[in-house]
């Protein structure tokens, strides 16, 4: 898999499997299917000889789709970007980052507001409404 999509969050929801004792992952689409799957197919060869059992790919449509299978136990273990985690995280209520780039934990965030606001500390965002990109 390319090294961007590697870098994502490999994201561990809920290692209850399933009666088939297999091992189901999915990630964000940021490709089309077939190359996921592509990229994919060395991981889940892995996976399946560390583990000892069966490792399946489970496509989504969106980033939703992949938000919503962790959380109705569709899928067991998901790449995710920093904020698909963190929608995750509050969708699912136990959504846990395994691994991650060495970079994404320098990340920050930025926010800027007019000097007249009256913002000048994060918690003065309290019971306002902003929008971020």
């Amino acid at each position: 898999m390319k090294a961007k999509f590697l870098a994502l969050y490999l994201l561990l929801f809920s290692f209850s499997l399933h009666a088939e004792n297999v091992l189901r992952v999915s990630a964000i689409p940021d490709e089309v299917p077939t190359e996921l799957a592509r990229k994919f197919a060395p991981l889940g060869q892995y996976l399946e000889k560390e583990l000892g059992m069966k490792v399946e790919w489970t496509p989504v449509t969106d980033y939703a789709a992949v938000v919503e299978a962790l959380a109705a136990k569709k899928i067991d273990l998901a790449w995710l970007g920093g904020f698909t985690f963190v929608q995750a995280r509050l969708r699912t209520g136990n959504a846990i980052p395994i691994v991650q780039r060495e970079e994404d934990e320098k990340f920050t965030s930025k926010f800027i507001t007019s000097v007249n606001s009256g913002i000048n500390k994060l918690e003065d965002l309290k019971g306002r409404t902003f929008t971020l990109g």
